[in-house]
C-alpha cells in the first residue's frame, strides 16, 4: 500500500526515524501498533440500528406539494424541503440528526431518489 503525504509530514517522519536510528516504515509500524494497543478495543463496536419504515412508507406515496423538491424526513414527517440537498442535509445534521433521510421527489418518476453526503 502506498500513501501520499504532505511534504512537511514526510520530512517530519524521516527526521523522527533518523533520530531514533530506524527506518520510516519501522517508525510507522511502531506508531500503529502503539495506537492499536492503547487506543482501541478489540471488541466489536455496537452501532444502534434505526428503522426507516416511516420514511419508506412516505417515500412510496409522497405528498404532491413536494414534487420536484428535496425532502428531509423523520418517520413520516417532513422536516425540511427545498432545492439544495446539501444545505438540507447539513441543516438536519446541525439540528442533531446524525443520519438524515433525504430524498428527491421526482415529478417524472414513480420512485423517489435517496441520496446524501458522508462527512
Amino acid at each position: 500500500m502506498s500513501i501520499k503525504l504532505a511534504p512537511e509530514i514526510e520530512a517530519g517522519l524521516r527526521s523522527e526515524a533518523a533520530a531514533l536510528g530506524i527506518g520510516v516504515d519501522a517508525l510507522i509500524d511502531s506508531a500503529v501498533k502503539a495506537y492499536l494497543r492503547n487506543g482501541t478495543s478489540s471488541a466489536p463496536r455496537q452501532v444502534s440500528s434505526r428503522g426507516r419504515e416511516g420514511e419508506m412508507k412516505w417515500a412510496s406515496h409522497p405528498d404532491a406539494q413536494f414534487l420536484g423538491k428535496w425532502v428531509v424526513l423523520e418517520g413520516s414527517r417532513v422536516i425540511a424541503s427545498g432545492s439544495d440537498p446539501k444545505q438540507l442535509y447539513e441543516g438536519a445534521r446541525a439540528r442533531g440528526d446524525s443520519s438524515p433521510f433525504l430524498i428527491f421527489v421526482s415529478p417524472d418518476e414513480q420512485d423517489s431518489f435517496a441520496g446524501g453526503w458522508f462527512s
